[in-house]
């Protein structure tokens, strides 16, 4: 990578840069050595946050340049994340052939926008951020490979390095309008309508014992607030430990289905994911008891 004038490298430079456009920006650890220059045999490599520079990870991305310039003055070969949401003003949708994603295969045409071929052979598409959003669903329903990025997360920004050793790179520059989402994409993203239920009758009652009821609004809080990225493990948690109170007639297995399935809809988990989740976790419980 080459210094700057201004002292740091590129891809502190281009930190700056998008900084200006109002991006909200962080410091990620670089390939080294076929590996991660983290060091810890990590799970997401060159590609999270560096914990000693951005301790709250994504909620540490920031547009301050004093603050930039330091990070990448402390860590010059620093990848740099872009946070996406309504913080940032961006909808960023990420295209993963590995996966089985295809910019032909997406439900429609894509607009242009600012786009970014990744390190890993895939596509980033730099979108506004709809107003009035507040959550989207990790993955594009019925597009296999396709990740959506809102509030929470980030994506990789050019001129990054990858493991594979290729760089991130702009093929329509952000100076380009970022065009809004279109409507095949706005569809989409539109929540889902929460399922109709019943309880089903149990010993319990419809609303359960008290200890029951107790567990349940515990859980649920939990759920809640559960961060972008372990909300479908929390769910499956969740309906593990309530399925056994309804296996203990605690609580009634109707009203238990109906609250996680409402509330992973909430919290941004597609309709499919959050009904396979619940049922898988509900009937592991069910057994356990």
């Amino acid at each position: 990578m080459v210094a700057t004038n201004n002292n740091l490298t590129n891809v502190g430079a281009a930190a700056l840069g998008y900084a200006r456009r109002g991006w909200r920006v962080l410091p990620l650890w670089w390939p080294a050595k076929g590996g991660c220059a983290c060091g810890g045999g990590c799970g997401n490599p060159a590609k999270h946050p560096m914990a000693k520079l951005a301790p709250r990870g994504v909620y540490s991305a920031t547009i301050d340049p004093a603050v930039l310039r330091r990070w990448w003055r402390t860590a010059p070969w620093a990848n740099v994340g872009v946070a996406t949401g309504g913080g940032s003003g961006l909808l960023v949708v990420d295209v993963d052939p590995r996966s089985g994603g295809a910019l032909e295969r997406l439900p429609g045409p894509v607009p242009t926008t600012p786009t970014v071929r990744t390190g890993g052979g895939g596509w980033h598409l730099y979108l506004a951020w709809p107003e009035g959003v507040t959550r989207l669903p990790q993955a594009l329903p019925g597009c296999p490979g396709v990740d959506l990025k809102g509030p929470g997360g980030y994506v990789v920004a050019p001129p990054s390095r990858h493991l594979s050793g290729r760089a991130y790179e702009w093929l329509v520059p952000p100076d380009v309008p970022l065009a809004p989402p279109p409507a095949w994409l706005l569809e989409a993203i539109r929540p889902s309508p929460r399922p109709a239920w019943q309880p089903l009758p149990g010993s319990g009652g419809a609303h359960g014992t008290p200890y029951g009821r107790a567990a349940l609004r515990q859980e649920l809080a939990r759920l809640a607030h559960t961060p972008v990225g372990n909300r479908n493990n929390a769910l499956n948690r969740a309906a593990f430990a309530l399925g056994r109170l309804v296996a203990a007639s605690h609580l009634d297995e109707g009203t238990v289905v109906g609250l996680l399935t409402s509330l992973g809809y909430q919290i941004g988990l597609g309709g499919r994911e959050t009904e396979k989740t619940t049922q898988s976790g509900l009937t592991a419980g069910l057994r356990e008891v």
